[in-house]
């Protein structure tokens, strides 16, 4: 049997912990579900920002003894935390971070080890050398970079060190494009994340839909997440997308979604209106409304 072809999603880190989304968390066997279907399904890189991601996912992976068919993302980020409290913040990169990272994760290197700059230009420049040190003895196969502000690559002086840069791209963001048109000519792949911006953005917008008397929240949802996730896989310059699965139905109708493609022109102009309602002499679009919603 041929393996499925690897689609472009990103299984988020979210996945395995209770904060950062607005789905209920799940527990460790749905955890080891979700991974052995994206797996099964092609989508073979996982990410771990937060430390206990990174216990979970070696946990995981471990038991279902599929290491070798995934490729993970490692954060700088070293709080420790339990359910309800805060994650903490990112750390400069120390000698002894690499071997927390892959001890936790069950493995002898990452995938993609990524570079959070943060206030300090020359412990930005240290860590920096250390994630390229690290990489030089094969404990990280590529290196990426948080660019959520255009300021991290402007002040990126060695580009050629990093592979993948990634920054939030969603129906709230400014500047996506301009951020990935100057990544695209730093030479880096890119990976969106935060396509329903932790669920929060999708739920607004279902609410206030739903309050305009234009669908149920269960009609208007999926159909929200299918277009909120297509407008930033699909985005201009954007190769791969992280998004967060707490059920393992999930998995599948992301799929689905990728599937279909980038956004027509209709749904382009529907997803605009559900965030920016239309004035109420104008029934156009709530007529396009109920069409799409006819098909689901």
């Amino acid at each position: 049997m041929n393996p499925p072809t690897e689609i472009p999603l990103i299984l988020g880190g979210h996945s395995f912990i209770s904060q950062l989304g607005n789905d209920p968390p799940a527990s460790e066997l749905e955890q080891l579900r979700i991974v052995e279907s994206c797996l099964d399904h092609g989508i073979r890189w996982i990410d771990t920002t937060y430390q206990p991601e990174r216990v979970a996912l070696g946990r995981v992976l471990h038991t279902l003894g599929r290491r070798a068919e995934a490729s993970i993302l490692a954060w700088n980020f070293f709080t420790d935390f339990a359910p309800g409290d805060p994650v903490g913040q990112a750390s400069y990169y120390r000698p002894e971070h690499i071997d927390i990272i892959l001890e936790q994760l069950r493995t002898s290197y990452v995938d993609c080890l990524v570079v959070v700059p943060l206030t300090d230009p020359e412990k930005n420049r240290r860590q920096a050398e250390l994630a390229l040190a690290w990489q030089k003895r094969g404990y990280a196969r590529w290196l990426g970079l948080w660019v959520e502000d255009m300021a991290n690559i402007e002040a990126c002086h060695d580009k050629s060190r990093f592979r993948f840069a990634i920054r939030p791209c969603n129906v709230t963001t400014a500047n996506a494009d301009r951020s990935f048109a100057a990544c695209k000519l730093s030479g880096w792949e890119t990976v969106a994340t935060s396509p329903f911006f932790r669920g929060w953005e999708l739920d607004r917008i279902v609410r206030d839909a739903s309050a305009r008397g234009l669908g149920s929240g269960e009609t208007l949802r999926p159909l929200l997440a299918d277009l909120m996730l297509r407008f930033s896989l699909f985005h201009r310059g954007v190769d791969r997308l992280i998004v967060a699965m707490r059920k393992i139905e999930w998995v599948g109708r992301n799929l689905a979604s990728v599937s279909k493609g980038p956004l027509t022109g209709e749904e382009q102009r529907l997803l605009e209106r559900l965030r920016n309602p239309a004035p109420r002499k104008d029934p156009g679009w709530r007529r396009l409304l109920r069409r799409f919603l006819a098909r689901a």
